[in-house]
């Protein structure tokens, strides 16, 4: 069933009579309180949508109560009963600016950029200078191809905030758009510069800069494109965050969870999980979440294997399963339990990268190095990575087997990107390991070279002992 909301009116006039809403100005009389239908829901989320309605009947008068009411529909995204009640909180309070921002919120997630456009605007009539609106209104006319208009705004942001990075981004992607490749160039990089991890300013300045011929550059910001993927600015949005922790429901925490672990705030994410299995012991995806982050953090040692044995006896037929197990072990130091887990978890999944690659770090650590070198390959054969692969060339140096990593490092040096520096530091060591002295310096000293210019610090030193170790020319 549709999540949404009863009225006394037939389901087909309802949806006329919201489409009316957004479209016309907030005036005319106030609407009825929305009875929002709740099945489906789990009880924490339904607990909070009936207490905030209750309010809202008991408060006819009330625009915050009716606002509020909207705020936690809008927050478990009940989009069109949010609307409603936000149209009566807007008749009853109509020179609250809050009710009005949401309210255009809403509109541009039910009916597109144009309507959103307008309910924007409408709202900024009450407050001009807030900025997450202003950032609204100039990503919804990008959108609507409105590329002049939409960079003016970009630029009246940045007047009272040189620094945002969104507004950067934004004005960066309206040059882009006109085909100005220096001028998008220009504000991609100040986006990189003012959020350093924004994958999707990475990206838009790889492409201006492949645009414009730079093909060593484009190709590093291509690659930190990659690695921050998903990542950019937090919303500097206060009015916005008051609705969304309003947010509540086993499904709202487990997204929650899953931000915190991608910030690398395991503790919390693991202490948020363990929170949910308390309220719901049989849940498969927070048994899961919690032997992923079993990996990472001490506080989950002494319930590892229980929770292994749930999720097992849940559904014993799921890889993840076995491969978070294993890492779990091998975070602490059970690696023959953590090699059974993982070969389990190859076993139903042959092409299993990622447990290949940890069967591979195990191996290793047990000084089984042929072993692990053939699991690294393996990974690889699946899943190409730059990890796994510095992994695999710096054991076959180590274990004498510097000529089978010299040709695969040679091609991988057409590579521009943030390993580069790492792969000529191997490919001398590979030199240096197989007797070519003269070859390992050269590669050594244009590491050397790259790392001066480009750091690390550590790295550097760790070139000049390596030089060290090299054979004086005759």
């Amino acid at each position: 069933m549709m999540r949404g909301f009863r009225t006394s009116a037939s389901p087909a006039r309802t949806v006329l009579a919201l489409a009316a809403l957004a479209i016309c100005s907030c005036a005319g009389p106030v609407p009825p309180v929305p009875t929002p239908v709740v099945d489906g829901f789990d009880r924490e989320v339904r607990d909070v949508i009936l207490t905030a309605h209750q309010q809202a009947v008991r408060e006819p008068s009330s625009g915050r109560a009716s606002g509020r009411f909207g705020m936690v529909l809008h927050a478990h995204a009940v989009y069109q009963p949010a609307l409603v009640a936000y149209e009566r909180a807007i008749r009853l309070e109509p020179k609250e600016f809050a009710w009005r921002y949401y309210r255009a919120l809403v509109i541009q997630e039910l009916f597109g950029p144009e309507k959103g456009l307008g309910a924007f605007s409408e709202a900024l009539r009450l407050r001009p200078g807030y900025a997450p609106a202003l950032l609204w209104k100039a990503n919804l006319l990008f959108q609507l191809g409105r590329f002049p208009e939409s960079g003016d705004s970009y630029k009246a942001l940045l007047t009272e905030d040189p620094a945002s990075a969104e507004a950067l981004y934004g004005l960066a992607r309206v040059k882009y758009a006109l085909n100005d490749m220096s001028a998008a160039e220009d504000f991609y990089s100040r986006a990189c510069r003012a959020y350093p991890t924004f994958g999707a300013a990475y990206y838009g300045l790889a492409m201006a800069e492949h645009a414009l011929g730079k093909g060593a550059e484009s190709s590093r910001n291509f690659d930190l494109a990659q690695r921050h993927s998903g990542d950019r600015p937090p919303a500097a949005d206060p009015l916005g965050k008051e609705m969304s922790a309003l947010a509540t429901g086993i499904y709202y925490h487990l997204a929650e969870g899953d931000q915190l672990a991608h910030k690398g705030r395991m503790d919390e994410a693991a202490e948020l999980n363990q929170a949910m299995l308390a309220r719901d012991p049989e849940n498969f995806t927070v048994l899961l979440n919690l032997l992923f982050l079993a990996r990472f953090v001490d506080r989950l040692d002494n319930r590892v294997d229980a929770m292994y044995a749930k999720a097992k006896q849940i559904n014993p037929q799921v890889p993840l399963i076995y491969d978070y197990y294993g890492g779990a072990l091998a975070r602490q130091g059970k690696y023959d339990a953590a090699t059974v887990a993982l070969r389990k978890a190859i076993e139903l999944k042959p092409d299993y990268a990622e447990a290949h690659g940890l069967l591979g770090e195990v191996l290793e650590r047990q000084n089984r190095p042929a072993e692990a070198i053939e699991q690294y390959e393996r990974a690889l054969d699946t899943e190409p990575s730059d990890r796994r692969h510095m992994q695999l060339w710096r054991l076959l140096i180590i274990h004498g087997r510097s000529r089978e990593a010299i040709p695969q490092l040679i091609e991988a040096l057409r590579i521009e990107d943030t390993y580069s520096t790492l792969r000529l530091v191997l490919l001398g060591e590979a030199y240096l390991g197989s007797g070519d002295a003269a070859k390992a310096r050269q590669y050594l000293e244009q590491a050397r070279n790259r790392a001066r210019s480009e750091g690390p610090p550590q790295l550097l030193a760790e070139i000049d002992q390596e030089l060290a170790r090299v054979p004086s020319r005759p």
